[in-house]
């Protein structure tokens, strides 16, 4: 076996024993007399033993060739290949490559026996202190001395003799024992991957390789090698020299080769039947065969084997049908119809497949007579099914054409037979139903799951509760693929189907619809904890299993939990082209359907939104688009507000009174800018009944926006004293905004805007001063904050969309000279000396000295001029990079001056907000870490509660740099407390399938704190300096703020309240007599915040508190104005906040 080596490895025996044998080859073609040394090297370059030899040992061969002669001390060396031995030194030291003679290794390489002939690495070491002798070390004379003793005494190959005639350098070889070389042995090759068809030049590839490895030629070797690249090629194979006649088991490669190239096989079939005369008699066969001559056609078509080679022979035979075939049975006549390579053999056979069905008791004059009738509704179906078996295909579809005439005792008998296609069965089962007739249950779950007739499935399955737990395959067949235009079934309803099938699934018996791949995707599709995927192996072709495993691979080991695209599309590709049943195609599908859609989910969710209305859109495409992904595209659809033209249409032809349909068609004028219809829209939705109290809350606040940004003034308005709860779910400075536009832009009264103005920015603080009898009394003052109106300046550019600047920039500008003439203030305020300089054409190092100057006395004022002259639109961007600088450098010197909360505004500064995870986070995360032990796909499952695997995305950010987490202790001990309730969490995996086992083996109370305890390590990625910062949540003055703030609202924590009751009782605070607030540690949490807020904390830009909890959503914008800190529901509030 010709093997090859490193030039630094070891060499196994047979291996040198082939390099000595190779180098005698090449000593003896080129040492020729009177030729020049590069004659005769190119010479043996050509050789295929050239080219096997190593690099070390060709080094020693050109050492012969070119009869290296010893260095003479007094004129230098005397060969033009030896003077190259000492090259010039580069600068760095090392000398330049001195070509062939690099190859020959170092003598320290040879020194210590690796398995390399002695006379291998006496040579070596020779060459090395003959050439290089200043490189020499007299303590490996000892060495050299031991390998010429060992050749002395056990001999060497022959060639060694020819070595030293060649180069004196090598002289004392001549003085060696030579030994005997054995004969080669031929090579011995397994003839077993030899049984294709040559003609296919992809198998013949593949079996040369397999010669190729075993073949201990270097000249047939070299052969191969070119064969195969020539196979490769577009042209094909064209030059087989030196494999044309090959003798003993290599004939076989002789022969594969030959028939390739259509030439006489002849000789080389007689040399292979010397040792394979079997092989040598099929292959003769094949080309007989395709010579046109049989031999034995009845042998030849009857071949029972699979390989290709048999394959090829039944083929070619079928080919040369005789018309004797015409009397073979008609099983064996569709086998020659399998292998037809032309439309008019396989019409042929055809004929005479029908002629043999008639011999077989189906007479071609029944058939005639039977395709010419109408049949009777009583027709006798124990006369006419049998024959309608035995001629087939056309007559089940004559038959079927007669469904509508026939009648229930005849359809009946048609469903129950089994030997119909199910086609046919299928037509007789669905009109039994349609027309209310009995049918049996059994046969119409199993009829209408193979026709995928999810309707009537349903219908059948949903009748009776206990029809979901009895059949437990068929409903979550409908429960993943019922499409979602089906009228009469709750959504609610079909997941209490799912429920009750979950509960026997795994005991139930799979029935004959389901084959294993339907079984495992219906199981997938549901997060089943599997490990025997074997049906994918049986399924899908090489790349599709690869793909396939890639698919559940991302959805399990984390990271964005998502399939590559192109490996979406590879398994695409590979399930259209693989031979799937109606049912196995369709949850394949789902399958799809389900990553890219959660692919669509994560891009939306971490802020990359390209290509994904493209990506949701096809999702919506199809013929059918099923219940669940109706369910979690809409809810993208609520809160990323993409505008979808097929869930539009879709609605609009299936459910046009769908409060869906108006949301959808919502979020379709926001893409096309259609600011206004896309707010009325949003209103209608909320004013539906069908959108809870939260929901109506979130629409209506989209709505208002909307209305802002099409400076519709009095509609906004109007809206906001229609709901007076919307007022909680907004900043008092967003509802100033409109109120201020509204009274200037439609009621055209710019001073009663501008008074509004200076009323909110009004405050009364209690002085002391002397009264008429000179004692000191406390009396009120009325005061007016500028630095508050400078912060309203900047208000529309303060949002990730900045809404409409005027009217409103322009009452806040005309309030603030209105305060600063009352006061009789001189021309130089900052803010004066900042708008001369916007005036004309400002220059930034004029804005960095106004701004340098302001924030000496108030740093906020100073950095929120540099935000609003980066927004003014006056500066290139080079300007802009240089304020955004001076802006960084001013920040980092008042940091320690600027509480958190007043860093929201600084929104060039892109801060790192700290998100503080509540602990409705935090269970899905040890939801998601708990499946992952009990080895469920829960990310193959479609996300149809709209949740959004927001811990995740908070994972992500974190992992990004982009934000900080921490969790309190009260959060942390909270998460431990509910990951010690076992029966709590066993709950929450009642809905999966994993074994009860594995549950036992996980959910227990040492492995969940465990998993707690990792979660709360992975999200405290935040550590704060002040060791003692959570007990400021305990400051008097906060928890009194936060009780008055809790009193101001007690509306909407009724309507909070309500909501909540009708899952059950919450957790809830009593203050003033009302049950109504949030629980205790949700107010610790809120006065912590606060706290937090406001402190200078380092350089984060935000305190956010990452949490679901409505007690918290509802009124998120006005905690973030009245504490400073933020609220974050879900990825797109976060991304709010990320600058």
């Amino acid at each position: 076996m010709a093997l090859k080596r490193s030039d630094l490895g070891a060499h196994p025996v047979g291996v040198n024993t082939l390099q000595e044998n190779n180098l005698a080859v090449c000593l003896k073609s080129g040492m020729i007399e009177n030729l020049p040394p590069r004659t005769r090297q190119s010479k043996v370059a050509k050789t295929a033993q050239w080219r096997a030899l190593d690099k070390p040992w060709k080094s020693l061969l050109l050492i012969a060739l070119h009869e290296v002669q010893i260095p003479d001390e007094e004129d230098g060396v005397s060969s033009p290949m030896a003077r190259t031995r000492r090259s010039p030194r580069s600068r760095r030291g090392s000398r330049s490559s001195a070509g062939p003679m690099e190859w020959l290794p170092k003598a320290e390489e040879v020194l210590i026996d690796d398995g390399s002939p002695v006379a291998y690495r006496l040579a070596v070491l020779l060459i090395r202190k003959t050439l290089y002798s200043e490189d020499w070390e007299e303590s490996w004379d000892e060495t050299l001395d031991g390998l010429r003793e060992d050749a002395t005494t056990n001999g060497v190959h022959p060639v060694w003799s020819k070595m030293a005639e060649s180069t004196p350098i090598l002289a004392q070889f001549a003085a060696f024992p030579q030994n005997e070389v054995a004969e080669q042995k031929a090579d011995k090759f397994e003839v077993s991957g030899a049984r294709i068809d040559p003609k296919n030049s992809k198998s013949l590839v593949t079996t040369l390789a397999e010669f190729e490895a075993i073949s201990s030629d270097a000249t047939v070797k070299m052969a191969l090698q070119k064969a195969k690249a020539q196979l490769k090629g577009k042209r094909g194979l064209r030059d087989i020299s030196g494999l044309e006649s090959l003798e003993g088991d290599a004939s076989i490669i002789s022969v594969l080769l030959q028939i390739n190239l259509g030439r006489d096989a002849s000789e080389s079939l007689k040399e292979l039947a010397k040792s394979q005369s079997k092989l040598a008699d099929e292959f003769t066969d094949l080309v007989n065969l395709r010579e046109g001559k049989a031999s034995d056609w009845d042998k030849s078509r009857s071949l029972s084997g699979d390989d290709e080679l048999s394959l090829a022979r039944k083929k070619e035979a079928w080919n040369l049908m005789p018309q004797e075939a015409s009397k073979l049975s008609s099983d064996e006549i569709q086998e020659g119809i399998e292998f037809s390579t032309t439309s008019q053999q396989r019409e042929a056979l055809t004929w005479w497949k029908l002629a043999s069905l008639v011999r077989e008791d189906s007479a071609d004059l029944a058939l005639e007579l039977l395709t010419s009738l109408t049949v009777e509704s009583d027709a006798d179906m124990a006369i006419l099914l049998p024959l309608v078996k035995e001629l087939g295909e056309d007559a089940f579809g004559w038959l079927e054409s007669q469904i509508m005439i026939l009648s229930e005792e005849a359809l009946s008998e048609i469903i129950i037979d089994f030997e119909l296609g199910n086609n046919l069965r299928f037509a007789a089962a669905r009109r039994l139903h349609d027309t209310g007739a009995s049918l049996g249950l059994d046969a119409s779950i199993d009829l209408f799951s193979r026709g995928l007739d999810l309707t009537r499935l349903a219908e059948v399955l949903f009748a009776d509760e206990n029809r979901s737990i009895e059949h437990p395959y068929a409903t979550l067949l409908v429960v993943h693929l019922l499409p979602a235009k089906t009228k009469g079934w709750s959504f609610e309803t079909i997941r209490k189907a799912r429920k009750n099938a979950l509960s026997t699934v795994e005991t139930a018996e799979v029935p004959d619809a389901f084959s294993s791949a339907s079984r495992g995707l219906v199981l997938m599709l549901d997060g089943a904890a599997q490990s025997d995927d074997a049906w994918v192996v049986d399924t899908l072709d090489k790349n599709g299993i690869k793909a396939f495993n890639n698919c559940k691979q991302a959805l399990r080991d984390g990271g964005d939990g998502l399939a590559d695209s192109k490996v979406i599309d590879t398994l695409v590709k590979s399930v259209s082209e693989a031979n799937l049943s109606d049912i196995e195609l369709r949850l394949f599908t789902a399958v799809i359907d389900t990553l890219r859609l959660n692919r669509a989910s994560w891009l939306l969710q971490t802020g990359k939104s390209k290509g994904v209305v493209e990506l949701l859109d096809g999702l919506l495409s199809g013929e059918v688009t099923a219940m669940p992904m109706m369910q979690a595209v809409r809810h993208l659809v609520l809160e990323h507000d993409i505008g979808l033209t097929n869930l539009v249409s879709w609605y609009q032809e299936n459910d046009p009174q769908s409060p869906w349909h108006t949301l959808a068609r919502a979020a379709m004028h926001v893409s096309n800018n259609d600011e206004l219809n896309a707010a009325r829209d949003y209103k209608k939705a909320g004013d539906h009944e069908d959108f809870d109290y939260e929901h109506k809350i979130l629409l209506h606040r989209k709505a208002l926006i909307h209305l802002a940004h099409a400076e519709q003034w009095s509609e906004a308005v109007s809206l906001l004293e229609k709901e007076p709860a919307l007022k909680s779910a907004l900043t008092k400075r967003f509802q100033l905004y409109l109120n201020v536009s509204h009274v200037a832009a439609n009621k055209r009264n710019t001073d009663e805007a501008t008074r509004m103005l200076t009323n909110f920015v009004k405050r009364t603080e209690l002085v002391n001063q002397e009264d008429q009898f000179g004692k000191i009394e406390s009396v009120k003052r009325v005061k007016h904050s500028e630095e508050e109106l400078d912060m309203l300046r900047n208000y529309p550019s303060s949002h990730p969309r900045p809404l409409p600047r005027e009217p409103f920039s322009g009452r806040v500008k005309a309030a603030l000279n209105s305060l600063q003439r009352e006061r009789r203030r001189n021309r130089h305020t900052f803010e004066n000396r900042y708008a001369q300089a916007m005036l004309h054409e400002p220059s930034g190092e004029e804005i960095y000295e106004i701004a340098l100057a302001a924030s000496s006395e108030k740093p906020l004022e100073g950095l929120m001029l540099l935000e609003r002259a980066q927004n003014s639109g006056k500066f290139g961007v080079l300007d802009i990079k240089r304020l955004a600088d001076a802006e960084r450098r001013l920040f980092a010197t008042h940091r320690h001056n600027l509480p958190v909360k007043q860093r929201a505004y600084l929104r060039h500064l892109a801060l790192t907000p700290l998100v503080i995870v509540d602990t409705n986070i935090l269970i899905d995360e040890l939801h998601y870490k708990i499946s992952e032990k009990l080895g469920i796909n829960s990310e193959a499952a479609l996300d149809i509660g709209g949740r959004g695997r927001f811990h995740r995305i908070l994972k992500h950010r974190a992992q990004e740099g982009v934000i900080q987490l921490w969790l309190p202790k009260v959060v942390q001990t909270e998460l431990v407390s509910i990951a010690a309730d076992v029966e709590r969490i066993r709950e929450r995996f009642t809905e999966t399938l994993v074994a009860e086992g594995k549950l036992d083996e996980v959910v227990n109370k040492d492995s969940l704190v465990e998993i707690a305890n990792l979660a709360i390590s992975e999200f405290s990625t935040w550590k704060p300096l002040d060791l003692h910062i959570e007990d400021e949540a305990n400051d008097e003055d906060i928890r009194t703020d936060l009780k008055k703030f809790l009193l101001e609202h007690s509306d909407i924590y009724d309507e909070i309240t309500a909501m909540k009751r009708m899952h059950g009782e919450p957790l809830r605070t009593v203050i003033e007599d009302k049950d109504i607030f949030p629980e205790i540690a949700d107010q610790t949490l809120m006065c912590l915040c606060t706290a937090m807020a406001n402190r200078p904390l380092g350089e984060l830009g935000g305190i956010l508190i990452a949490t679901r909890d409505s007690d918290f959503a509802l009124v998120a914008r006005a905690m973030e104005e009245r504490f400073g800190f933020g609220v974050i529901a879900n990825s797109r509030d976060l991304n709010t906040w990320l600058r």
